[in-house]
Formats: structure tokens, C-alpha cells, sequence
């Protein structure tokens, strides 16, 4: 993200502002959903895994798939790499609280490989799966566009 900022900074010649730094976060990381979305997903807890329907949109054709994963996550991501016919990796997850209360928001990050280059998303969402999933929607999001 860095060097994402860094670019910004130099193309306009000059130093960005926290808030500005802050709306390129939000504008190029969080919850993107332009190519890509899950518009819904039901787990279902199966002995050591996770099965899932999840409801894709990709464009503007709606897939509802079965899947599998070690997790939700996993489930989901394995829905998505069907969908869209790539072998990507997901290769790191983190979330945390956004705030130190039970209503706070939950803020997750997640990095796909595909093709030797690492993509970030990230995910914001009342509900901690929910965000995990929007962040691996964004990454993803960010890998379909430089194809």
C-alpha cells in the first residue's frame, strides 16, 4: 500500500494528507465489488469442514455453487476460483476490531497470488466472516483488473 500511496504522491507532486492516504485505502482496498461479489453465502458445519451455498455475481451473471473448505473463508475462495476459472493462492488472512467495543466494526485483510504478483483487499463489516469475505472479494477484484 506503501508504494501504491508513494506513486500517488509523486503523480500529483506533492506530500498527501493522512485523510487523503486514508480515501485511497478506502477507494482502492475496501469491500470492492466491480467485477466480482458474493451476494450471499450459507454455511453449513460438516464433521472437519465447511460446506457452503454461495451466490456469486460475476458481471452480470449470478452462479450459486456448492463448496467445500477447511473453513469459510476457504469455502467461499474455493466458490470463487470456480466461478471465475483461476488458480489463485490465498496466501495471508488478519482481521481486528476497529474499535474495543461489541459493536464495533471488524476490519479484515487478505492476499491472493496468482501469476507470480501478490494482490491485498480488505473487508469492513459489522460481521467479522462478512468482512473476511469482502476482503477476499476485493483482492480478487484487484487481481481480475490487471488481467
Amino acid at each position: 500500500f506503501g508504494y501504491h500511496v508513494k506513486s500517488i504522491s509523486d503523480h500529483q507532486h506533492k506530500e498527501l494528507q493522512p485523510d487523503e492516504v486514508y480515501n485511497i485505502f478506502v477507494e482502492d482496498y475496501v469491500n470492492l465489488r466491480d467485477k466480482l461479489d458474493v451476494v450471499k453465502a450459507v454455511y453449513m458445519d460438516s464433521n472437519d469442514r465447511i460446506d457452503a451455498t454461495v451466490q456469486l455475481l460475476l458481471g452480470d451473471k449470478t452462479f450459486v455453487l456448492a463448496a467445500t473448505g477447511n473453513g469459510r473463508l476457504d469455502a467461499v475462495s474455493n466458490a470463487i476460483r470456480e466461478v471465475i476459472g483461476k488458480e489463485y493462492t490465498l496466501e495471508q488472512y488478519t482481521q481486528h476490531a476497529l474499535e474495543e467495543k461489541s459493536t464495533s466494526l471488524a476490519a479484515s485483510y487478505v492476499s491472493v497470488r496468482f501469476d507470480g504478483k501478490t494482490y491485498w483487499g480488505a473487508g469492513i463489516d459489522s460481521d467479522i466472516i462478512e468482512s473476511s469475505v469482502r476482503a477476499l472479494v476485493s483482492a480478487v477484484n484487484r487481481m481480475l483488473a490487471d488481467q
